[in-house]
């Protein structure tokens, strides 16, 4: 958990840079500065940001901040419970090395409606690691970065039934074959 605390501290030390940069940046070039005294008080000096300029700025600090706003949101089922509601009721760990899922066990069966950590580990490459329907559709994935990085991801089944794990990530010549079928059954509700 300490390494993912780190970067997730130096993602909001670089928000808060760039903020800081935008503000400094908007003081120091705009119009309307008064040079001299007094006397000279009528005098602007020239250059600084035509209202064109202006409107850029404010925009890309509205996208910034209602950017990260957005995707820090507890609205989005990922953020909300890996920011807001840490605590997991189980943790499945899956290796991934020489182009295998590794499962501890085959299907791993999961209650439907609670909060599940997964925790994806990869020996070797950058690995992909989807969780799809059986129509195909994608519940949810993360890139599976190689050691020592955590890779985790809390999730929440809304429906029981078979999942299917597969590799979303291109890892090399053997990724058409990093597919498992029926590898989570999601159980709960009269089942």
């Amino acid at each position: 958990m300490y390494p993912q605390f780190v970067i997730e501290a130096v993602y909001f030390l670089v928000v808060s840079i760039v903020v800081v940069f935008l503000v400094v940046f908007y003081v120091l070039t705009r119009k309307g500065r008064h040079v001299g005294g007094p006397e000279r008080a009528v005098h602007e000096e020239p250059g600084g940001m035509g209202k064109g300029e202006k409107r850029w700025l404010y925009f890309l600090f509205a996208v910034a901040v209602v950017g990260n706003l957005l995707f820090l949101s507890p609205a989005l089922p990922s953020i909300r419970y890996t920011l807001y509601e840490r605590e997991a009721v189980m943790t499945v760990v899956i290796e991934v090395r020489d182009y295998r899922f590794y499962l501890p066990e085959k299907p791993i069966r999961i209650p439907v409606n609670v909060p599940v950590e997964f925790v994806v580990v990869s020996d070797d490459l950058v690995y992909g690691f989807g969780v799809f329907r059986k129509d195909g559709t994608m519940v949810f994935q993360m890139q599976v970065v190689p050691k020592p990085y955590l890779n985790r991801i809390i999730w929440v089944f809304d429906q029981p039934g078979l999942y299917d794990i597969r590799s979303t990530e291109y890892s090399g010549p053997k990724h058409p074959w990093m597919f498992v079928t029926d590898a989570i059954e999601v159980v709960g509700e009269g089942e």
